[in-house]
């Protein structure tokens, strides 16, 4: 024996029912005051039942009708046109359907004096009650198709913004190799072989991780760190202990569960020692941190090198013309993200001074929420 099932004798009506139903009954209701208040008897209700049984049929048929016509997809004034058309139509329908019926019921419309004035008049009352139909109807399509607008104009707005982000990722990659590469072949000219290989071995480490990630929108900050710390090996290595660098992990943070646009912390790290620290020849000092700032992460990059003046001056008179493309295409990177994610990303860059106003470095901090906005 097949067990009952009560949840499969739920009718779920359509809201286009729901309007039906409660529309037509709170019309029977009105006309059932109307009976009882001025005392119009049997034949006051038989009007109303007539009423109901022909106008809930003529009124979806109407529906039907501007389904069919597709009258909701077409442009404004071209609704309004086949609104105004179509309801003195079905009004006309509605009237002699109505009197077919009530005839049956020997209620003999037909036979009174000035029929075609009660019935103008008839095809009027039904008019006006389908025409408040229609305006709901109308009402309900133009701002739901507006909706559709607005969210297809939402999505289209979103793939671009999801092109042009992952546009400027593709170009990150192409600008970090073709730095590494210079500087192995900077260590090749100089004919440090044994630096030269261990300096290839860490790079395809670094290719590795970097074509791991290629086709990724975001990365774990442990893999971003990860990065940083091979490029980091790799700049220290061909420079020669011109500079140190260190890197403060907070302990309470999960890296793995933690995730960032990828690759946007090497560009500042490769900007601090170009421009920074190598300008400095010595004593040069990095230090890459990352702290959990509930709800946000905050990655700075701290440098001690000659400033962001300095480093302006410096690019026209010593032939240190390496370009910041990396850090600009980071920023906007970040404004990409908080317009794709709805999410936090704020960009600061601090030029350190002491008291006597003598640049001691520079400060990036880059704050990512991790909850949307």
């Amino acid at each position: 024996m097949i067990p009952f099932d009560r949840s499969q004798m739920k009718i779920r009506l359509s809201l286009y029912w729901q309007c039906q139903l409660i529309g037509w009954g709170l019309n029977t209701l009105s006309h059932f005051l109307s009976i009882f208040l001025m005392d119009f008897g049997s034949s006051g209700t038989l009007m109303i039942f007539t009423t109901v049984a022909v106008g809930l049929p003529i009124s979806h048929l109407m529906r039907i009708a501007l389904v069919k016509l597709r009258v909701t997809a077409r442009p404004l004034r071209s609704q309004i046109i086949y609104f105004l058309c179509i309801t003195p139509v079905f009004s006309v329908l509605d009237s002699f359907a109505w009197i077919g019926l009530i005839s049956r019921f020997e209620y003999q419309f037909v036979s009174e004096p000035n029929f075609w004035g009660r019935f103008i008049n008839l095809c009027n009352e039904i008019a006006s009650l389908l025409l408040g139909w229609n305006f709901i109807y109308f009402a309900y399509h133009y701002v739901k198709n507006a909706r559709k607008k607005d969210q297809a104009k939402i999505e289209m707005q979103s793939k671009m913004l999801e092109l042009e982000a992952f546009a400027l990722r593709s170009q990150m990659n192409p600008h970090f190799i073709f730095n590494c590469l210079n500087s192995i072949k900077s260590l090749i000219q100089q004919h440090e072989v044994e630096k030269s290989v261990r300096y290839l071995t860490t790079f395809s480490k670094l290719i590795r991780t970097l074509f791991n990630n290629a086709d990724k929108k975001e990365i774990t900050l442990y893999d971003e760190i990860e990065t940083c710390r091979l490029y980091l090996e790799l700049e220290a290595m061909r420079f020669d202990a011109k500079f140190s660098y260190s890197i403060k992990i907070d302990q309470q943070l999960d890296l793995k569960s933690a995730h960032i646009p990828a690759l946007i912390i090497q560009p500042f790290i490769e900007n601090a020692i170009w421009h920074g620290l190598v300008p400095k020849g010595a004593d040069g000092r990095i230090e890459l941190s990352v702290m959990g700032k509930n709800p946000s992460i905050e990655v700075a990059i701290d440098d001690n090198g000659i400033g962001r003046e300095a480093s302006r001056q410096n690019k026209g008179t010593n032939g240190l013309a390496h370009q910041s493309k990396g850090v600009n295409l980071v920023q906007s990177r970040l404004k990409l993200d908080a317009l794709l994610r709805q999410r936090l990303a704020k960009l600061e860059i601090i030029d350190k001074k002491c008291e006597d106003g003598i640049s001691e470095g520079t400060k990036v901090i880059i704050k990512i929420n991790q909850e949307n906005i």
